[in-house]
């Protein structure tokens, strides 16, 4: 009798324990996911803010076009890197991700 009460109370840990290893597992693996989107969706916003920021150096580009006597620069590459480097020394974030790059990191994470 008692060797039954023992081989049930190990089958009960043995249970247990299998369903702890099953949970924790799989409570990681759903973490690793929602990472996963998050990264996804953080490098398409990216990709989104490189396209905006295009849009707004050809406007700024036909704007400063328009004024007679602007020294600045008038191409769209060149505003970019005036508005790279002001952001630069304003927050001390350098920008070196490309569009090129965030598209390689998404066709890394499918």
């Amino acid at each position: 009798m008692k060797e039954a009460i023992i081989g049930g109370i190990f089958a009960l840990l043995g249970s247990l324990v299998t369903f702890l290893g099953t949970y924790l597992s799989t409570l990681n693996t759903k973490k690793e996911e929602r990472t996963r989107r998050r990264i996804k969706n953080y490098l398409e916003e990216l990709k989104g803010f490189y396209n905006l920021e295009q849009l707004y150096m050809k406007a700024v580009a036909q704007l400063r076009g328009k004024i007679p006597e602007n020294q600045e620069s008038a191409s769209p590459l060149g505003i970019q890197k005036e508005f790279r480097k002001a952001n630069e020394e304003e927050c001390g974030i350098i920008l070196s991700m490309t569009d090129h790059k965030a598209d390689k990191l998404l066709a890394d994470l499918e």
